[in-house]
């Protein structure tokens, strides 16, 4: 796959641009006006979320929310450390909201601090986890249908059904394979 994608886009874009660079440079020119403001629009939404994200970090919240989550994380990591049991904490906090980006941060470090314990089952069961992540209020795609103008209703039910099932098959296959 690696060889025959850039081929055929090699290709593609040699005969466009021999048999009509019109349409070619065209399209061109449209997309990326298209690809710039899409990114200028999600850009404010991470930029939002991301400053709630630093609100809570340095008003409490989320030291409140990882020791909600301080037992359930610990077994199901089998890790002890607060640091560790905290990143994961926001992580899966950001990724319920749907904001990847976000989570991104404190996936890295948490993902820093299993390894310092050499928790290769933390590690993989939290690679899992961020990757299906349950989504109860999917940010981006919300504001990709609203940008749209299509109404976001059914999809937050729906992700969050599909996510909540992926993330839970995620973890009993990991347990499984272990």
């Amino acid at each position: 796959m690696n060889l025959i994608f850039p081929i055929v886009l090699t290709l593609s874009i040699a005969f466009s641009l021999i048999f009509n660079p019109s349409i070619m440079l065209t399209a061109f020119q449209s997309a990326t006006e298209k690809a710039v403001e899409l990114s200028i629009s999600l850009i404010a939404v991470y930029a939002v979320w991301q400053g709630l994200s630093y609100l809570l970090e340095v008003s409490g919240i989320s030291k409140k929310i990882s020791k909600i989550f301080y037992k359930p994380v610990s077994k199901l990591f089998k890790t002890s450390s607060e640091q560790a049991i905290y990143q994961i904490s926001l992580n899966f906090t950001a990724n319920a909201l749907g904001l990847s980006g976000v989570a991104t941060p404190a996936g890295i470090e948490s993902m820093r601090l299993l390894d310092e314990e050499n928790n290769e089952h933390g590690k993989t069961l939290l690679t899992v986890i961020a990757c299906t992540s349950i989504q109860i209020l999917p940010i981006t795609v919300i504001q990709l249908l609203a940008k749209y103008g299509q109404s976001p209703n059914l999809t937050i039910v729906l992700t969050l059904i599909s996510t909540t099932f992926s993330t839970a098959l995620g973890i009993i296959l990991a347990k499984v394979f272990k």
